[in-house]
């Protein structure tokens, strides 16, 4: 698989397969990063494993289109099933954190 880039669409199958990776990438990472960075997010370069985390997607995003400009990134919020999310808690475990670690 080859990293998605911003200069084309891609298909529903590289979109899923991508999502697939990163997921692999961040399930590596939970642990460490629930406990460290929870309610940041993390911009995943599914191929390569590299990942920045910043307090917003955007910041995150930033620093990774720094070092890899015009590839494609995944975002997850980090200890939430979305990054975005329209009512409800989105947490991990169905219930509204109180605060995550700092």
């Amino acid at each position: 698989m080859e990293a998605l880039t911003t200069d084309r669409l891609p298909t529903r199958k590289e979109i899923d397969a991508y999502g697939e990776a990163a997921d692999k990438v961040y399930e590596k990472l939970r642990p460490q990063l629930e406990a460290e960075h929870w309610g940041k997010y993390i911009a995943i370069h599914p191929i390569n494993g590299d990942y920045a985390i910043g307090r917003t997607d955007d910041a995150a995003l930033n620093k990774m289109r720094q070092k890899y400009p015009g590839v494609a990134f995944y975002i997850i919020r980090i200890g939430y099933r979305a990054a975005i999310h329209f009512g409800g808690s989105g947490a991990s475990d169905g219930k509204r954190p109180k605060r995550g670690p700092k």
